[in-house]
């Protein structure tokens, strides 16, 4: 398997955390869904990678702030949870960045054929 950038795996992770939200907030933000998703497939054949990915952050970046909101919104959830999910969040981002600074150390590290 080849490399797989930080905003696609963040992409997988917000993509996956959306697929479990109730069918009426699942709806109301599958645009968002959509927009990450679909930058996140565009990424791979981009031209220019480096705009590719910073799109791709700031639709990442909506749609968790639209997760996190439409947690905020529900009065079934209660303010530990919607921290939970914020810490849940930010966990896996840092995962993410960390296994990003491990494969990008191990690349390196791979000798010249």
């Amino acid at each position: 398997m080849g490399f797989v950038s930080l905003p696609v795996r963040l992409a997988r992770t917000l993509h996956s955390r959306w697929l479990r939200l109730g069918a009426i907030d699942r709806e109301r933000l599958a645009p968002l869904a959509r927009d990450a998703r679909d930058r996140a497939l565009d990424l791979r054949g981009a031209n220019d990678r480096d705009q590719a990915e910073r799109e791709l952050k700031a639709a990442n970046e909506s749609l968790a702030a639209a997760i996190v909101a439409s947690a905020e919104a529900d009065p079934e959830v209660d303010e530990a949870e919607v921290q939970g999910l914020r810490a849940d969040l930010r966990r896996e981002l840092d995962r993410l960045a960390g296994a990003d600074v491990t494969v990008s150390r191990t690349t390196s590290r791979q000798p010249a054929k």
